[in-house]
């Protein structure tokens, strides 16, 4: 293999760095995405795509009927369970995320769960039919030298053991938990290291007949048998338990037997048709990377911000991550930005990360009220007499009730998926539980979702190649906009490109019929003018001119 040059390195061919591939692609803007893994990792992993990551996998022109296809039923996913093993029947139970029908109130996308495998292989199949979009595999990033606006990376092919230069005007590190890159390039974490070690057992079983009518994506075990938490990715297959173990345990410390035991006692039965599939270990820690850029390289998803699982916020906040950084590198290769607007993508995304951080660990410590209603003394194994005593005594069973319907903010975060903003316009906000969303027409916040006569939602026409203009009935004026900006600009007019479903869009949006709102490629909200009478089209012009700061080369014409 000779050495490379291509526009865009991305190391990690994970969620993140595949869906990186694919918004690039979308952009004509030619990748490598290198990966050290000859294959894909079988553990299932990460579980679920919450509304805001399955926008804009639909902004990117990712198949919905297959994501969907794939995921776990609805009907399967929708609770979590907190049960002493499967078999015996639930302790209490609670919903998982906001799954009704509801919910399309304010999404066209309700969360779902899918095996993060199943989730890659539809990512990879399509980001492998993109022209100038190239995955590699067995590719081990080493290290990188920067010489002004170029990025030279080595890497080692794993096959051969030669090594190779890749030129790219940026890198991507998209490479996990254990980035090679952020460590290469020195960047430290901020945080605790290390919250608890956990071994998580990958095992395929059918375990319908202990579910029965009682299916949930989590099932938290509690009591003196094994304790931790089953993931059912599929009741009738795959199956993920989570349990704490010794710092210094390592998966050949967890044989095959005592998988097995472990198993079969969390569920309480045997299983005849158990297969484990394997061990391994990994350090549960919350921590924000001190800066997410250095140069012309960039940290995205797992390698910027590491969480506690608790809450599901992870890999959702990397898909935004990249999201937000594709689009902009986008902008600038196409000349409509200049490379100042790479500056935002920090600013943006690390403050979101550490609000994520935050609640992941608060969600991590919410869930010990259980284990203190339940008898458990910190450092010790609960009692079972004790134990059995506060499930049945309607006194310490009204404390464990408590303790579970605590739990009701750890598993329902809607207004962190979607009610999140760049900038302070919903500082407020952050004051309300963080199940508490209502959509607001505000600066640097998600356009908020209105179902379109057509079936679709006004998030649909935003483009991800430009801005979008979207005006009321009146909007003639708002024409010269896209012929006076360097920077693309789609205009979408009310009763021309669009009709709400129901009611007027312009009225639901609080502007006037001759208002409108300027949309970031991305589908956050740059600029709100209520009424072209009072405000005329230059404040538009000027918000994108601001924002992208385009080079002194690009053409931008006069506001008529």
């Amino acid at each position: 293999m000779s050495d490379i040059e291509i526009p865009v390195l991305i190391v990690g061919a994970g969620p993140v760095g595949l869906l990186g591939g694919q918004l690039l692609g979308k952009h004509k803007i030619p990748a490598l995405i290198a990966e050290k893994h000859l294959g894909r990792l079988e553990a299932p992993k990460a579980h679920a795509l919450n509304p805001r990551s399955l926008e804009i996998c639909a902004a990117a022109g990712l198949s919905m009927d297959q994501i969907h296809g794939d995921a776990t039923p609805t009907e399967e996913g929708r609770y979590v369970r907190m049960v002493e093993t499967i078999a015996k029947g639930d302790i209490g139970s609670l919903a998982y995320e906001r799954q009704d029908e509801a919910v399309r109130e304010v999404t066209r996308w309700p969360l779902i769960n899918i095996e993060q495998p199943k989730f890659e292989d539809i990512l990879e199949r399509s980001v492998s039919a993109m022209p100038g979009i190239q995955i590699r595999r067995g590719l081990a990033w080493l290290r990188c030298d920067q010489l002004g606006d170029t990025v030279i990376s080595t890497l080692k092919d794993r096959a051969t053991g030669a090594e190779i230069k890749v030129r790219s005007r940026y890198l991507i590190g998209a490479d996990g938990a254990g980035s090679a890159v952020r460590d290469g390039l020195g960047i430290p974490m901020d945080g605790p290291e290390s919250l608890q070690t956990n071994m998580m057992i990958h095992f395929e079983a059918d375990l319908r007949k202990f579910v029965g009518n009682r299916p949930a994506i989590l099932y938290f075990a509690f009591g003196p048998g094994p304790n931790g938490v089953l993931i059912a990715y599929d009741v009738g297959k795959t199956w993920v338990f989570m349990t704490p173990c010794k710092p210094d345990d390592t998966p050949e410390n967890f044989t095959d037997e005592i998988c097995r035991d472990l198993i079969q006692a969390v569920v309480g039965a045997p299983i005849p048709d158990l297969k484990v599939k394997g061990a391994k270990a990994w350090v549960m820690s919350a921590q924000v990377a001190r800066t997410y850029r250095t140069g012309n390289a960039f940290l995205a998803g797992d390698a910027g911000h590491r969480f506690p699982p608790t809450g599901g916020l992870g890999l959702n906040t990397g898909i935004a991550d990249i999201d937000n950084l594709t689009w902009k590198i986008a902008a600038v290769e196409r000349g409509w930005a200049g490379p100042e607007i790479l500056d935002s993508y920090e600013v943006e995304r690390r403050t979101i990360a550490q609000t994520n951080m935050g609640q992941s660990l608060v969600n991590a410590m919410r869930i010990m009220s259980v284990f203190e209603a339940l008898g458990y003394a910190p450092g010790h194994a609960v009692d079972p007499q004790d134990f059995a005593h506060r499930l049945s005594d309607p006194e310490a069973r009204a404390k464990v009730d408590a303790a579970i319907a605590f739990q009701k903010d750890h598993f329902d975060s809607l207004r962190l998926q979607l009610g999140y903003a760049y900038g302070d316009a919903l500082k407020d906000d952050e004051t309300l539980p963080i199940s508490e969303f209502v959509p607001k027409v505000a600066l640097g916040a998600r356009l908020p979702h209105i179902a379109l006569r057509d079936g679709r939602s006004s998030l649909d026409l935003a483009g991800i190649q430009g801005f979008t203009l979207f005006c009321g009935v009146k909007h003639d004026a708002w024409q010269v906009v896209s012929q006076t900006t360097a920077a693309p600009v789609s205009v979408m007019a009310q009763g021309r490109d669009f009709n709400a479903a129901s009611g007027s869009w312009s009225s639901q949006m609080g502007i006037a019929d001759d208002g409108a709102l300027l949309v970031r490629p991305d589908g956050h909200i740059l600029g709100i003018f209520r009424s072209v009478a009072e405000t005329g089209t230059a404040p538009a012009v000027q918000a994108i001119s601001d924002y992208v700061k385009p080079p002194a080369s690009a053409s931008i014409g006069k506001v008529a």
